[in-house]
C-alpha cells in the first residue's frame, strides 16, 4: 500500500467568544465559510478500532470524503482525500486505504455522528515555512445532543516544522488564551454519540513495533503522555472532578517517569527545565488530590462509625474548605500562560528538543525498542523484588519510595507491553504489580491522611469542635490497619517476584 500524504497539524482550544483575530490578525479580513462533516463507520465500530475516521465534508454544492489513521499518536497523521459526489461515503475510493480491508469484512457503513463549523482561513508565513491558519467556531451533534466548541488549527503546508512550532510558541505566550490540544473534531462527535464511562481522560498506549528504536518509542510514549495532561486540564478547565485532578496527576507522573526510563537518551541542555517546569504543574495539584483521597477515604470511614458526630462534622467543613481552595489553585494552574507555555514546549522538545540530534547519546537513541525495553523493566523489576524483600524493616519514607518504583514500572509496563506478542503473561505480570502499587498506596494514604487532619484541625475558628482529638481518632483509627496492610503487601509482592516477566 502507497505511503498515505502526512497532515502535519497542530490545534488549539479557544475560549468561547474569542475571536479569530486575537490569534492571528491575517485571519480578521478572512470570509466565514460553512462546512458540514458527515462522519461515518459500521455498526460494530470497525473504522474507530481500528483508529480509523471516515467523512464527507460539504462546503457549497463540493463534497469531499477524508478518511485519517491515527499516524504517530501526535500531530501527524495520514490523510487520504477524494472528491465524491453527494454527502454518501464512496467505498471504491477507499480500496488503496487501510480502510478496505476493514470494510470489506465488516459491512455497510452509517452515519454516527455530524459537525458544522464556521471557519475562517489564512495563510503565514513564518520564517521558510507556509502555514495555513484556520479558526472554527462549531458544534459537534449526535444523538440529539450538541456540544459546541472554538479551536485554532495551524497546518503546515510548506517548509521545515520549526516554523510552525515558532508560530505555536507565541500563540500559547500571546495571553489569547489558546491552549494546545489534542483532541479531534470526531473525537468531540464521538464523546456524544457513544459517551465514556469517565469524563477523565485516560492513557492510551501508543503503537510501538519491535523494529522501532528508542528515540522514536520516547517520542511516542512522550506524546501519549502529553495527550493525557491536554486532555484532563481542558476536562478541568469546565469540571472539576477528583478523577480528573487524578489522571492529569498520573499523566504527568507518567510523562516524568518515561522521561527518566529513557534519561541516556534524551538528556540535554533543556532537560532540567522540562523537568522543573513539570515538578511545578505536578506540586501545584498535589493537594486537590490528596485531600480527595482523605476525604473519600479515612474521613468517610471514621463519619460511619457516628462517633464524635459534631467534631467530625466541623472538621469536615475545614477539609472540603481547603479542597475548595485546592481546587482553585489547580485550576489556576492549567489556565495560566505558564502552563500555555509549558505544553507547546514539552511538544517541541519531545519531537526537535537537541536530544534528537546529539552525537554522544546516538548509540542509545538508535537502540532497538525491545532491546532497550527489556533491559529497563528488567532493571526495575529487580529492584523492587530486593527492596520489597525487607518491607518491614523500611520507614513511611522508604515504603513511599518502594511504591513510586512499583508506580514507574507500572508506567513503563503499560507503554511497552505492545513490543512482546506475550498478552497472558504480561496481564498477569500487570495484576501481580497493580496489587503491588495498591497496598503500598493504601499505607502511604494512611501517612498523608495524619498530616492533612491534623492541618485542618490547626485551621482557626469552631475550635471546641474541630479539634486535634478529633483528628488523632481517625488517624489512629486507620493506623490499625498499617499491619494487616504490611501483611497484604508482603504477599503482593511474593507474589510479584514470583510472576514471569513478559519480554524475556
Amino acid at each position: 500500500m502507497p505511503k498515505p500524504p502526512q497532515e502535519i497539524e497542530l490545534k488549539f482550544a479557544a475560549p468561547a467568544g474569542r475571536g479569530a483575530e486575537a490569534a492571528i490578525e491575517a485571519l480578521a479580513g478572512a470570509e466565514p465559510r460553512q462546512l458540514v462533516s458527515i462522519y461515518f463507520d459500521t455498526a460494530r465500530g470497525a473504522l474507530k478500532r481500528a483508529g480509523l475516521g471516515l467523512r464527507v465534508r460539504r462546503e457549497g454544492d463540493v463534497y469531499i470524503q477524508t478518511l485519517k489513521d491515527a499516524g504517530d499518536g501526535g500531530f501527524t497523521r495520514g490523510e487520504w482525500e477524494t472528491p465524491v459526489k453527494s454527502g454518501k461515503p464512496d467505498r471504491r475510493a477507499l480500496g488503496r486505504t487501510p480502510a478496505a480491508r476493514i470494510l470489506a469484512k465488516s459491512g455497510r457503513l452509517a452515519p454516527t455522528f455530524a459537525v458544522e463549523v464556521r471557519r475562517r482561513t489564512a495563510e503565514v508565513t513564518e520564517g521558510d515555512s507556509l502555514i495555513e491558519v484556520s479558526f472554527d467556531e462549531g458544534v459537534a451533534k449526535a444523538r440529539g445532543e450538541e456540544a459546541a466548541f472554538a479551536e485554532l488549527e495551524l497546518e503546515l503546508k510548506r517548509g521545515p516544522q520549526w516554523g510552525l512550532f515558532a508560530l505555536a510558541r507565541r500563540l500559547a505566550g500571546g495571553g489569547g488564551d489558546f491552549t494546545l490540544s489534542f483532541t479531534t473534531k470526531a473525537a468531540r462527535g464521538d464523546a456524544l454519540a457513544h459517551p465514556p464511562r469517565s469524563f477523565a481522560h485516560k492513557f492510551e498506549p501508543p503503537r510501538l513495533s519491535p523494529d522501532m528504536d528508542a528515540g522514536e518509542a520516547f517520542q511516542r510514549i512522550a506524546t501519549a503522555c502529553l495527550k493525557q495532561v491536554t486532555g484532563n486540564a481542558e476536562r478541568l478547565r469546565h469540571r472539576a472532578s477528583p478523577e480528573v485532578i487524578h489522571q492529569l496527576r498520573v499523566g504527568l507522573r507518567r510523562l516524568r517517569s518515561t522521561i527518566t526510563s529513557f534519561r541516556k537518551v534524551v538528556t540535554d541542555a533543556r532537560l532540567a527545565a522540562i523537568k522543573a517546569e513539570l515538578k511545578w504543574l505536578t506540586g501545584e495539584l498535589d493537594a486537590a488530590r490528596n485531600l480527595d483521597v482523605l476525604l473519600h477515604g479515612d474521613y468517610r470511614a471514621a463519619v460511619a462509625t457516628r462517633e464524635d458526630a459534631e467534631g467530625l462534622k466541623g472538621l469536615g467543613l475545614r477539609l472540603r474548605s481547603a479542597r475548595r481552595m485546592a481546587y482553585v489553585r489547580a485550576a489556576a494552574a492549567v489556565e495560566s500562560e505558564r502552563f500555555r507555555r509549558l505544553l507547546v514546549d514539552l511538544l517541541v522538545w519531545i519531537q526537535t528538543g537537541p536530544w534528537t540530534a546529539a552525537e554522544g547519546s546516538a548509540g542509545q537513541r538508535h537502540r532497538r525498542v525491545p532491546r532497550f525495553a527489556a533491559r529497563e523493566l528488567g532493571r526495575r523489576r529487580d529492584r523492587i523484588a530486593q527492596r520489597g524483600r525487607k518491607l518491614r524493616d523500611l520507614d513511611a519514607e522508604a515504603r513511599h519510595k518502594l511504591r513510586i518504583e512499583a508506580k514507574k514500572l507500572r508506567y513503563a509496563a503499560d507503554a511497552f507491553v505492545g513490543v512482546f506478542e506475550r498478552p497472558k503473561r504480561a496481564r498477569a505480570f500487570l495484576e501481580a504489580l497493580k496489587a503491588v502499587q495498591e497496598t503500598l498506596g493504601e499505607l502511604n494514604d494512611i501517612v498523608v491522611g495524619e498530616r492533612l487532619a491534623h492541618e485542618a484541625a490547626a485551621l482557626p475558628g469552631r475550635a471546641e469542635t474541630d479539634s486535634a482529638f478529633v483528628a488523632g481518632r481517625i488517624t489512629g483509627a486507620q493506623k490499625a490497619r498499617i499491619g494487616p496492610l504490611t501483611d497484604r503487601a508482603e504477599a503482593a509482592l511474593k507474589a510479584f517476584a514470583d510472576a514471569k516477566p513478559f519480554w524475556t
